[in-house]
């Protein structure tokens, strides 16, 4: 727990710690007393936006509007990334518009998220759809039921809790209930993986470094394939293509080769918008000055390297 740790190493009883956005001010406003602190560019991960399209929901309203890749790419346009940096970061983040993060071999800058914050876009996207106003602003579906549906967020995640906020006041612009839900880790990972009766959930998973890793979550058969987990096979073309590119492409060793497979890849994930990311926080870590940190380094690649550190007798 981020609130405990803070108290513990207040304390003094902690030797690290990483600092949040809300404490951050007073941690770097602390050091000079016994401790330093280090910080490095953005994270290499970042936290998700997913919709549930599990068929276990059929008979949900929210079933029908998820399927629909441009229901998913208009909630790209209504996410307001710079509002997320400034109000819940301070500024110290940076919209995420890749798919892998730079440090990843088949990394490519030109292959962006075309689906940015544009809320009349959004609309556009919508109403292509059938969506429409109704005659008090509410969005309608093509069946005239009214969009609302849950945002899951961890409930001890006070960050994802500000950001789940900035989203439901976004999508009311557009006449779309979001409805924010803090929700214990472990029902959420329940949700996620057994009862699969969540609706929108907001959750943070590692960085892929290389392309064949996150091997639970891309593929159609992973436990991890959020948004329709455990697939017997592909239910959508799209999913069945990146099924094939990310086989191939683990096993081309070609680096040119690979390069054309990896890169379709990652344009046909971001037009898909299965997986939303949002932004890439500045990291910060904050140490004892008691260690010898002659030898320790910390950057956003491997993160914070305590092992060469030592106390001098």
């Amino acid at each position: 727990d981020q609130n405990t740790s803070y108290l513990l190493f207040t304390q003094g009883k902690l030797e690290t710690y990483s600092p949040t956005p809300e404490n951050l001010d007073d941690v770097i406003r602390g050091q000079g007393n016994d401790y330093t602190v280090f910080n490095a560019d953005g994270s290499l991960g970042a936290q998700l936006w997913s919709f549930n399209q599990n068929p276990k929901n059929k008979r949900e309203p929210f079933y029908d509007w998820f399927c629909k890749k441009e229901f998913r790419q208009a909630m790209s346009r209504l996410l307001n990334r710079d509002r997320i940096i400034a109000q819940t970061y301070r500024g110290l983040a940076y919209p995420k518009y890749d798919f892998f993060p730079d440090g990843n071999p088949f990394y490519n800058p030109d292959i962006q998220l075309e689906y940015k914050f544009d809320l009349a876009k959004a609309e556009a996207l919508l109403n292509k759809i059938g969506f429409k106003r109704g005659a008090d602003g509410t969005m309608l579906d093509e069946k005239n039921r009214p969009v609302e549906f849950d945002l899951a967020i961890a409930s001890t995640a006070n960050t994802s809790n500000d950001i789940a906020q900035i989203i439901s006041d976004e999508a009311k612009k557009l006449g779309i209930k979001v409805n924010v839900r803090q929700t214990d880790f472990q029902k959420m990972v329940e949700s996620l993986t057994a009862t699969f009766d969540w609706q929108s959930i907001i959750i943070g998973l590692g960085a892929n470094l290389f392309p064949s890793q996150g091997s639970n979550v891309w593929p159609s058969s992973g436990n991890l394939h959020l948004w329709h987990p455990y697939q017997q096979k592909p239910a959508t073309e799209w999913e069945a293509r990146c099924d094939f590119l990310y086989n191939e492409g683990s096993y081309t060793a070609d680096k040119e080769a690979a390069q054309k497979i990896w890169d379709e890849y990652q344009r046909l994930i971001l037009e898909e918008c299965p997986m939303i990311y949002l932004v890439r926080p500045a990291t910060f870590f904050a140490i004892r000055d008691k260690w010898n940190l002659t030898n320790f380094y910390y950057d956003n690649l491997n993160g914070s390297k305590t092992e060469w550190v030592w106390l001098e007798q």
